[in-house]
């Protein structure tokens, strides 16, 4: 069984040093050191392999391997590989609740709460028990939600569908929520299409009166009216692609090479493509570790904001306040996007 997690870079660091003493609840564990692997803004993705599959901590017998996230174009390979969780260590104070401390066959350590440069020091103290491990649910499962079309994506514009790859910083896109927005920032990236970079496809009518759409897994698209109740119950929600695949109309389908492109505006949009309803890139997703440096520099120059501490947050579960439906060439307020479920 192999576990994915995704952790910030100031939760994962390397240490020169390890000293130990004490029984019992008086023994301590001091790094000394210690060196995060990143900044906050980075996400490193750790695949665990285990041989219990129903053990739902960091445990003796695993083998932990750390990437970068996203993956280098080619891939590299792992920046560590076959990390031993040995929670038992120095009495059980290799572990807990919040910590993970690694001794072979690198010096590592994930730990919950940000790690900062210097010394950590693990007990003494009856708590946290020295019998505690940490556990796989204290970091995400997922990575960080970063919207992308796929090339070949028609968006809609005042002007008719254009493809998602050649629009450009300044022109004009159709937005659900507020008309007619002035896209500030189109990014691209191609990647191999394989593994969580595969895209998703979505066939034509499997969501409504769409046509044929490919969006990248974490993508969210917003569903309305019937299909929302029928697949979340509730009236309207924003759902990813890859919560949406059902193995026949809606499927992940891996291919040698993806172009993936970033539609960004002043604020978080809902987007027509291709007949269906799905979202803009976040502004402040782009501090998340998905995007390399010149992106995020050239976002950050835009918005630089985002870059201040108490900057705004990304908005997972939430969308634009809606202002008023636009009416695409062709169509009535009678005949506005609706969805409709497809197998």
């Amino acid at each position: 069984m192999v576990v994915e997690l995704f952790l910030r870079g100031d939760q994962i660091a390397t240490y020169s040093n390890l000293t130990s003493g004490g029984n019992g609840d008086d023994m301590a564990v001091t790094l000394t050191g210690v060196q995060p692997l990143g900044l906050p803004s980075q996400i490193f993705r750790i695949v665990v392999r285990q041989e219990n599959p129903n053990d739902p901590f960091f445990n003796n017998g695993q083998f932990v391997d750390i990437y970068a996230w996203p993956a280098a174009d080619p891939p590299a390979g792992a920046i560590f590989t076959n990390l031993n969780p040995q929670h038992d260590q120095f009495q059980g104070r290799a572990s807990s609740g919040t910590h993970e401390i690694f001794t072979n066959p690198a010096n590592v350590v994930f730990q919950t709460d940000p790690i900062v440069p210097g010394t950590l020091q693990y007990g003494p103290g009856a708590n946290p028990p020295r019998v505690e491990r940490l556990p796989f649910k204290a970091f995400p499962s997922e990575p960080p939600v970063v919207p992308c079309f796929v090339a070949g994506t028609m968006i809609s514009t005042p002007d008719g569908p254009r493809p998602v790859e050649s629009l450009a910083a300044g022109d004009r896109v159709i937005t659900y929520d507020h008309g007619t927005q002035i896209l500030r920032w189109v990014g691209q990236r191609s990647v191999p299409g394989k593994g969580m970079f595969a895209p998703i496809r979505i066939a034509p009518f499997a969501l409504g009166r769409n046509d044929e759409v490919w969006l990248s897994p974490q993508h969210r698209i917003l569903l309305r009216d019937e299909m929302a109740e029928i697949l979340f119950g509730t009236r309207e929600v924003l759902a990813t692609a890859h919560h949406l695949i059902n193995d026949r109309s809606i499927r992940q389908i891996e291919r040698d090479r993806v172009t993936y492109v970033h539609l960004l505006f002043d604020a978080h949009q809902i987007v027509y493509a291709g007949g269906l309803l799905a979202e803009s890139l976040i502004p402040s997703a782009v501090t998340t570790g998905a995007f390399g440096p010149e992106a995020r520099a050239e976002v950050l120059a835009l918005f630089p904001e985002l870059g201040r501490a108490g900057g705004p947050l990304n908005p997972r579960h939430k969308r634009p306040r809606r202002r008023r439906m636009p009416v695409l060439p062709g169509q009535t307020r009678s005949t506005r996007p609706s969805v409709r479920p497809s197998a």
